[in-house]
């Protein structure tokens, strides 16, 4: 196994430089770095991390919280912060808390025991105070608090893009599912456009809350079963991907014309809207610069540097422009 000494010894350079290197401590000429970095992966070096932690005070490791991993929006999530934050040099470890509040709070004191440098929390249990925790953070489309920065998309824009989708169908009476009201998120903000509109516009508008970390397929589908069933004259639906496909698919069992008879319009922009047949259109969330940003704001957190803002919104894009 290579040691910081044959790193030196390939670079022509002292095991200081090396050393300094490595914690990116003081001036380092650009060719200096490129030899030790060449050295480096000539000998594939491993470098000692608790060594390096005790020295610069960092792990170089991120927590990222979210309620479920299969649920489409924080899959795609997920991938797109793993690769901004390993193109920093960071690891991640992803705590998935399966909707569990308890759960969620033994991952928080794991990664605060570990002294992760920064987390990103996606979920949201409403009975966590979430600025009591001793690590720099930033929420991912939760309102976890005022003193916590949040990375969102623009959700109110989201929702008018799709009422007007509603409107120009001339839909006489719809349907729009959320999110458990107790958790605060920006994503009530398309919810809030979207009937207002509606109402503004003649059009019957109501509303289906979804239990708190509702977000398994199979209980979709159980629920447009139901619904459908018990609303035939219900002519539009707005729903985020995963709950639009359900109701896409049960709606063609039911013998149901998409979208002549009822008009699906779906939110997230995952991979999930690409597999629908008939196509369905959707809003899409920017994942990437959502990523971008929230690891953006999190390091400046960590280096103790000051924020534009508390709040970032990312801007949405309907699918129908493609």
């Amino acid at each position: 196994m290579a040691t910081i000494t044959d790193v030196a010894r390939v670079a022509g350079v002292s095991k200081n430089t090396v050393s300094r290197y490595l914690n990116n401590r003081g001036y380092i000429s650009e060719k200096t770095r490129a030899n030790i970095q060449d050295a480096i992966d000539l000998l594939h070096y491993q470098p000692n991390q608790i060594a390096r932690s005790l020295f610069t005070k960092r792990t170089n490791i991120i927590g990222l919280v979210i309620p479920d991993v299969v649920q489409p929006f924080f899959a795609t999530m997920t991938s797109k912060i793993e690769d901004e934050l390993d193109r920093h040099g960071y690891k991640m470890i992803l705590c998935n808390t399966m909707h569990s509040s308890s759960k969620e709070r033994k991952y928080l004191d794991m990664l605060t025991a570990n002294k992760v440098d920064g987390i990103i929390i996606g979920s949201h249990s409403v009975d966590i105070n979430y600025s009591d925790i001793r690590a720099p953070i930033v929420a991912l489309d939760r309102a976890l608090s005022d003193d916590i920065p949040i990375v969102s998309a623009d959700h109110k824009t989201g929702g008018h893009i799709a009422a007007q989708a509603f409107i120009k169908q001339h839909c006489k009476k719809v349907e729009q599912f959320v999110g458990y009201s107790k958790v605060r998120t920006p994503s009530v903000l398309r919810h809030k456009v979207f009937a207002e509109e509606m109402r503004d516009h003649g059009i019957q508008s109501f509303t289906y809350e979804l239990k708190l970390n509702e977000f398994e397929f199979s209980s979709y589908l159980q629920i447009a079963d139901d619904f459908l069933q018990k609303n035939p004259d219900v002519d539009g639906i707005f729903a985020s991907d995963l709950i639009a496909l359900a109701m896409q698919k049960k709606a063609l069992e039911l013998g149901r014309k998409i979208p002549e008879e009822l008009l699906l319009f779906g939110y997230d922009g995952s991979f999930v809207y690409q597999i629908a047949y008939p196509s369905m259109p959707t809003i899409i969330q920017p994942y990437r610069e959502l990523a971008q940003t929230i690891v953006s704001v999190l390091l400046k957190r960590i280096n103790g540097e000051p924020l534009e803002s508390m709040s970032y919104i990312l801007p949405v894009r309907s699918s129908e422009e493609e």
